[in-house]
């Protein structure tokens, strides 16, 4: 997306960078809107499934495997497009070879005159640093991770809107929860018929991460479905982490197959009045250290985050945590999510929060 990409503009000229080598799958999203599906894992066929190069000037293209989609938003973005071969049958497998020629012509196409290159340091294949090596011996690196992270903090108003989207999603799935929990079904049972409700909502298949834990397995704080029997009066634990076109939703709910003990009905309510003290507090100015303070004031201490920002990335900044005084902006995307474990149950609730003004 070629507004996003305009905001690397002052990591090229703060860092004095001649390009920027982006590699991780979120930042490829962010400035290219190329969203690779990530739950099958890395591919045997590629070395990548996409690199995006952006020089000074902001030429930028990106090198994709021929057996990805190319981003929709390409031609109206001045991306271009080169694609190297991945998969073949015809003849061996050589998608190595074909990757490094062709980021070797664009480095060639791009005439460095010195070489400093702005990388993400934890996404960069050695055999990449390898060939800019041979081709530049002086070239410095430089890791941008610092300075992506910080544009990403604060969300575009789109990128609201797709995270509004993936959320869209955790409401679909807890209400499967409420709607099919009963007692005689494991943990995986309803976590089919869960998952299925979002997939169909959407019409294809998304990436899922999930704590859905019943009885005590709940007082642990969550954990995979697993085969575990539901019982009437168990507690169950639903927290549904869903990834759609490439941006994350987040929502923990808490309820009982059956009637609420009254102590599981205090222990719910004081969850919920922290919950909401969180989100009445959160607004421009406030430190993050300060609405962590403020909800484990309100029910004791728990083993774990108050929250965490949502994007790209599940867990972003700004940390919901007691020695994180950054101060909360406007479009940041929010997780709270506080909580009491006791002996034999556990209740946690999370909701995102933004504000725009």
């Amino acid at each position: 997306m070629k507004s996003r990409i305009e905001k690397l503009v002052v990591a090229i000229e703060a860092h004095q960078l001649d390009a920027c080598l982006i590699t991780s799958a979120a930042s490829l999203r962010y400035f290219s809107d190329f969203y690779f599906y990530f739950e099958y894992g890395a591919s045997p066929f590629h070395v990548l499934p996409a690199v995006l190069l952006v020089d000074k000037s902001l030429q930028s293209t990106l090198l994709l495997a021929d057996n990805e989609t190319p981003p929709a938003t390409a031609a109206g973005k001045n991306l271009s497009i080169r694609t190297y071969s991945s998969y073949v049958y015809e003849t061996p497998l050589d998608f190595n070879r074909d990757f490094l020629n062709q980021l070797k012509s664009l480095f060639g196409d791009m005439n460095f005159r010195t070489s400093r290159i702005g990388i993400e340091k934890n996404s960069l294949p050695f055999v990449i640093t390898e060939l800019l090596i041979y081709l530049h011996p002086s070239i410095e690196f430089i890791d941008l991770s610092p300075d992506i992270d910080r544009l990403r903090i604060v969300k575009d108003d789109d990128e609201i809107e797709q995270i509004r989207a993936a959320c869209g999603l955790c409401d679909i799935g807890q209400t499967a929860a409420m709607k099919y929990a009963r007692p005689g079904i494991t943990e995986l049972e309803l976590f089919t018929m869960m998952r299925a409700e979002m997939d169909n909502a959407v019409g294809l298949r998304v990436p899922l991460m999930a704590d859905l834990v019943s009885g005590s397995r709940s007082a642990t704080g969550g954990g995979m479905p697993a085969d575990k029997v539901i019982s009437e009066g168990d507690l169950i634990l639903s927290d549904l982490t869903p990834c759609l076109n490439g941006y994350w939703g987040d929502s923990c709910n808490s309820f009982v197959v059956g009637e609420m003990s009254k102590k599981q009905s205090r222990t719910f309510a004081l969850v919920l009045e922290a919950l909401d003290i969180g989100i009445g507090a959160i607004r421009p100015g406030v430190k993050a250290s300060t609405i962590d303070e403020m909800m484990r004031k309100h029910i004791g201490n728990y083993p774990h985050h108050s929250g965490h920002g949502v994007g790209l990335h599940y867990h972003e900044e700004p940390r919901i945590v007691p020695y994180n005084h950054m101060e909360l902006k406007k479009n940041m995307v929010i997780a709270l999510e506080p909580a009491i474990y006791e002996k034999d149950y556990g209740i946690r609730l999370e909701h995102l929060v933004t504000f725009f003004s």
